[in-house]
C-alpha cells in the first residue's frame, strides 16, 4: 500500500534529476516561462527545457496533474522531433511522476521503463541511466514485484559505484533495504538504510534527512519496535515544520499515531492522527485522507470503540473505491474483516474476507482469461489458414488435371483418377491425424481438470455448505478453519489451471521456457527456507522446441524434485542447472542436505513417478544420495 510516508521518501530520490534544471532556471518566474512558451517556436532544446520547468511547477507546486500530463505528451513529441533524447527521457519521467502521484502504479512503471529504454538505446550518460534505473525500481516496488525491485535497485547501485556518479540517489539503497525487510532479512537490510542516511547528509539535503528519519521510524514499526520508532518520527516532525513541508508533517504524525497504537496507547495517538487529518484535508489530498481515516479507525479499534472504528474505516474504504486506489482498497477490506471478526460478527467478517480474496485473485483471473482468449484466437486463425491452404491445393490439382486432359487420352484419365484418389486419401489422412491430435489434447486437458480441479471444487462446495451451519451454531473456530481451507483450495485451483494453460500455450514450446518456469517456481520456496539457490541455463536451449507432453513431463519431474528438496533435504545450498551437450538435454538438481539411503521400493519421495515420466519421454533419471552427503538428481533427455 502507498502511504504518505512512502510517497515523500520516494520523491526525495526522484527529484534529483531536476537539480540542474532548477539551478539554471531558479531565477525565472512561472509566468515568464509561460510567456516564453507562448512567444517562441518549438525549434530548439531550450524550448524543451522551459517546458520541463513549467511541468515541474504544475506537478510539485500546483498539483495540476492533468495539465502536467498533457504538457508532458507535447514535450515528448517536440523532443522526439528535435532528436533531443534528454528531453524525451525527462518527458516520460514527468508522465511517470504524474501516474505515480495519482496512484496509477502500473502506468507509472511503464513510463519509467520508457525513460530507461530511451537512455540505453541512445547511449546517454551513465548518470541518466542511473536515475532511470532508480525510478524503475520505485515503480516495481509499487506494483509489488520484489525480485525486480532488488535486481533493478542493485543494478543502479552497481552502476553508480562503477562510474563514481555524484550526486548519489538514496532511493535505491532504501528500496533494497525495504525489500530485504519484507523477506525477513532485517540485519541485511540495516546497512542499506544506514547508507541511505549517509547519502542524504552527503548531499546536504535537509529535506532528505527529514524523510530518512521518517523512513527509519517506519522500519522500526515494521519490525515491531515502536518504542525505537518514536524519536525518529519526532525528529521528522520537527524538521518538517522547519521546512514547511506539509506532506512530511502528515507522514510523521501518522507514524507517531501508529507507534502509539502498537504501544497500546491509542488514546495518546488520536491527537496526532487528528492533526494529520487536518493537514490532509487542507491539502485536498484524497489519498492521504483515506490513509489517515484508516489509521484513526485502528486507534478506535484498539480502544474497543467499535462504532467509531467502523465509521472511519467505511469512510476510508469509500474514498479508496471512489478514486480506484487498488492497494488501499485491498488493505481496508481486510481491516473490515478483522474488525468484524474481533466483534464476533462472523457473517460480516466472512463476507469481507471473500471480497478481499476476490480482489487478490482478480489479477490472476484477468491474466488467465486473456491467455485463454489469445489461444482461442490463435487456434481460429490457424484453422482458417489451414482451410485456405487446402482450397489452394485443391485448385492447383484441378488446374493440373485440366492441363493433362489436353495432351493425354485414356492413360491421362486413369492417371488423373489415380491422382484424385491419392490426394483425397492424403487429405483424409491429414484431417484424421489433426483430429486425433485434437482429441488427445482435449482428453489430456479433461483428465487434468478432473484430477487437479474437480476434487478440489467438490471440497470447496462441501465446506461452503458447512459454513452457514457452523455460523448458526456459533462455532467461530470451526468457521475460521473452514474459511482458511476454502481459501487454500481456491488458490490451489488457480495454480493448477495456470499450470494447465501454461502447458498448452504454444508460446512455451522451448526448453528455455521450461527452465525459467522452474526457476520461478523454485526461487520463492528456496528463499522461504533460507536456502542459497543458484540457477544456470544454457542460452542455446531457446532454439529447441518441444512437444506439449514432453514439456509437461519435464516440468512435473523438476517440480517434484524441488518439492522433495524443500521438504526433506534440510539443505543450505541448492543448484538447478539446464545445459545442452552432445545433442542431449541435461537437467541437474543438487543440494548439500542430509541425504538418504536410496531404496528402490520406497515411494516416499515420489521417485517412481519421476522415473515413469522420464521413461515416457525417452529419458533417463539418475538419483545419487547418501546420508550426510546431499542429493544429486540428473535427468538426461534427447530433445
Amino acid at each position: 500500500m502507498m502511504t504518505g510516508r512512502n510517497l515523500s521518501f520516494t520523491l526525495a530520490g526522484l527529484l534529483v534529476s531536476f537539480s540542474c534544471l532548477a539551478q539554471v532556471l531558479s531565477s525565472t518566474t512561472s509566468d515568464s516561462l509561460l510567456t516564453y512558451l507562448r512567444t517562441h517556436a518549438s525549434t530548439d532544446t531550450t524550448y524543451v527545457r522551459v517546458m520541463d520547468k513549467v511541468i515541474y511547477t504544475r506537478i510539485y507546486q500546483k498539483a495540476d496533474y492533468a495539465r502536467a500530463d498533457s504538457m508532458s505528451r507535447q514535450m515528448a513529441d517536440v523532443a522526439n522531433r528535435l532528436n533531443d533524447w534528454f528531453g524525451v527521457v525527462r518527458a516520460y519521467r514527468n508522465r511517470g511522476m504524474v501516474s505515480y502521484l495519482t496512484a496509477n502504479y502500473e502506468q507509472a512503471l511503464g513510463h519509467f521503463k520508457k525513460t530507461l529504454d530511451v537512455a540505453e538505446q541512445h547511449n546517454l550518460p551513465p548518470s541518466v541511466i542511473y536515475g532511470a534505473l532508480s525510478n524503475v525500481a520505485v515503480g516495481y516496488e509499487k506494483v509489488g514485484n520484489d525480485p525486480m525491485v532488488l535486481q533493478t535497485a542493485l543494478k543502479a547501485i552497481q552502476l553508480q559505484e562503477q562510474y563514481n556518479l555524484r550526486p548519489r540517489v538514496p532511493t535505491t539503497h532504501r528500496l533494497v533495504g525495504g525489500t530485504l525487510v519484507k523477506l525477513g532479512k532485517i540485519q541485511q537490510a540495516l546497512p542499506y538504510y544506514r547508507e541511505a542516511g549517509v547519502i542524504f547528509r552527503e548531499n546536504g539535503d535537509l529535506r532528505g534527512i527529514a524523510i530518512f528519519e521518517n523512513q527509519l521510524g517506519d522500519l522500526y514499526n515494521d519490525i515491531k519496535q515502536p518504542q525505537r520508532a518514536l524519536p525518529h518520527f519526532q525528529e521528522c516532525l520537527k524538521l518538517g515544520k522547519q521546512l514547511h513541508f506539509e506532506l512530511l508533517q502528515f507522514d510523521a504524525l501518522d507514524g507517531l499515531a501508529t507507534s502509539l497504537r502498537m504501544l497500546n496507547k491509542p488514546g495518546e495517538g488520536l491527537p496526532y492522527a487528528q492533526r494529520a487529518l487536518q493537514i490532509a484535508q487542507k491539502e485536498h489530498n484524497k489519498l492521504a485522507i483515506s490513509t489517515i481515516y484508516a489509521t484513526i479507525a485502528t486507534l478506535y479499534q484498539a480502544k474497543k470503540e467499535y462504532i467509531q472504528a467502523e465509521d472511519y474505516l467505511k469512510k476510508a474504504l469509500a474514498l479508496a473505491e471512489e478514486n480506484d486506489y487498488k492497494d488501499e482498497r485491498k488493505k481496508f477490506v481486510q481491516q473490515m474483516a478483522d474488525l468484524y471478526g474481533e466483534q464476533n460478527k462472523y457473517h460480516l467478517a466472512y463476507a469481507f474476507q471473500l471480497r478481499k480474496n476476490k480482489q487478490v485473485d482478480s489479477a490472476t483471473t484477468v491474466r488467465t482469461n486473456a491467455e485463454v482468449q489469445r489461444l482461442v484466437a490463435k487456434y481460429e486463425t490457424e484453422k482458417k489458414e489451414a482451410q485456405i491452404k487446402l482450397l489452394q491445393q485443391e485448385t492447383l490439382l484441378r488446374r493440373q488435371e485440366a492441363e493433362r486432359t489436353r495432351f493425354m487420352l485414356i492413360g491421362s484419365v486413369l492417371l488423373l483418377l489415380l491422382g484424385v484418389a491419392a490426394s483425397a486419401w492424403l487429405l483424409n489422412r491429414s484431417k484424421l491425424r489433426r483430429l486425433e491430435e485434437a482429441q488427445t489434447l482435449r482428453k489430456q486437458i479433461a483428465h487434468d481438470l478432473h484430477d487437479e480441479v474437480g476434487s478440489t471444487l467438490s471440497s470447496i462446495s462441501l465446506l461452503s455448505g458447512m459454513v452457514n451451519g457452523l455460523i448458526a451454531q456459533n462455532r467461530p473456530e470451526q468457521v475460521e478453519r473452514a474459511i482458511q481451507k476454502i481459501n487454500t483450495d481456491a488458490r490451489q485451483i488457480l495454480e493448477s489451471i495456470d499450470e494447465i494453460i501454461w502447458t498448452i500455450n504454444p508460446g512455451n514450446d522451448s526448453l528455455h521456457r521450461i527452465a525459467l518456469r522452474l526457476q520461478e517456481y523454485a526461487q520463492p520456496l528456496m528463499e522461504s527456507k533460507g536456502i542459497e539457490f543458484r540457477f544456470t541455463v544454457d542460452a542455446s536451449l531457446d532454439q529447441f522446441p518441444v512437444p506439449m507432453e514432453v514439456r509437461r513431463n519435464l516440468y512435473l519431474i523438476g517440480k517434484e524434485a524441488i518439492n522433495n528438496l524443500i521438504k526433506y533435504s534440510q539443505a543450505t545450498q541448492a543448484v538447478l542447472r539446464f545445459e545442452y551437450q552432445n545433442e542431449q538435454l541435461k537437467i541437474l538438481i543438487e543440494d548439500n542436505g542430509k541425504g538418504f539411503e536410496p531404496d528402490p521400493s520406497s515411494q516416499r519421495t515420489g521417485q517412481t513417478s519421476m522415473h515413469q515420466r522420464a521413461q515416457a519421454i525417452g529419458g533417463h533419471l539418475a538419483v545419487q544420495s547418501a546420508p550426510g552427503q546431499g542429493t544429486r538428481l540428473q535427468l538426461v533427455v534427447n530433445p
